[in-house]
């Protein structure tokens, strides 16, 4: 079995991989900085609630994009499963020519599901990540990586809202009939998830025409992606695991190389 870890700003998401087949994933309580040893805990623990045995683990991967963690959460991992994570880079491994100014900016999660999208859907692309960030990554006919549009999250702008204006309103927002709101509540409501929505339509569009090869395929993943694709005009596929694909897919070109 093939562990995958993908930790972000918000959310650190396990999958686990038998036989080049997801079978199971496993969100994780998770704080950025944390030590070596408070790591260690914290994987022994999501083990323990899911039944996973760290005997079965042969090999695990670690996708990092939060400051200052992925040191202590690599040595927490070869602690508790007995073997050297493999990090994932943005580099050859990857398979893929990032044809931005600077390929090496470009966010490893964004690759993972740049990576997963390749080997599983027509191209020309359009690969959506819903969370802390809203990312939109366009690839070209030959899966070419041609450069992202990045938008703030749907949660990540409620709580600057909120902390910046002190508008009374609930944090468990929900979709609106109306795009017009007719109190505070459902005015914020409209404007954060219809709004997403909306942007992520205006900017597929424009990466179609830019990307010059007619209709793409659009993917979403990340986990505000089903608040906001319901929302949405663009024909989207959601794909919650696509990340974590591309990074068992990452793993098993690191241990052919």
């Amino acid at each position: 079995m093939v562990i995958c870890f993908d930790a972000g700003n918000t959310d650190l998401v396990a999958g686990l991989f038998r036989d080049d087949k997801i079978t199971d994933t496993l969100r994780i309580p998770y704080k950025k900085e944390q030590s070596r040893e408070e790591y260690i805990s914290v994987l022994k623990n999501a083990l323990a609630q899911n039944s996973v045995s760290a005997a079965d683990i042969e090999g695990c991967v670690l996708c990092c994009v939060a400051l200052n963690t992925a040191a202590e959460l690599s040595a927490a991992m070869e602690a508790v499963f007995g073997c050297t994570p493999v990090i994932f880079k943005n580099d050859e491994t990857c398979h893929l020519k990032i044809l931005t100014e600077n390929p090496y900016e470009v966010g490893t999660d964004i690759i993972a599901g740049c990576m997963a999208a390749k080997d599983q859907f027509p191209m020309p692309c359009v690969v959506i990540d819903m969370g802390t960030a809203t990312t939109l990554t366009a690839m070209d006919r030959d899966a070419n990586v041609l450069g992202v549009s990045i938008l703030t999250g749907v949660f990540s702008s409620m709580w600057a809202l909120k902390e910046k204006t002190g508008l009374p309103f609930e944090e468990n927002i929900m979709a609106q009939p109306k795009a017009i709101g007719t109190n505070t509540q459902k005015s914020i409501d409209s404007g954060l998830i219809l709004g997403s929505a909306y942007a992520v339509d205006g900017l597929v569009q424009s990466f179609e025409e830019e990307i010059g090869h007619g209709e793409c395929t659009v993917v979403a993943t990340g986990g505000v992606s089903q608040f906001i694709v319901p929302h949405c005009r663009t024909n989207i596929i959601v794909d919650n695991n696509l990340l974590l694909e591309g990074l068992y897919c990452y793993y098993k070109n690191s241990i052919i190389k």
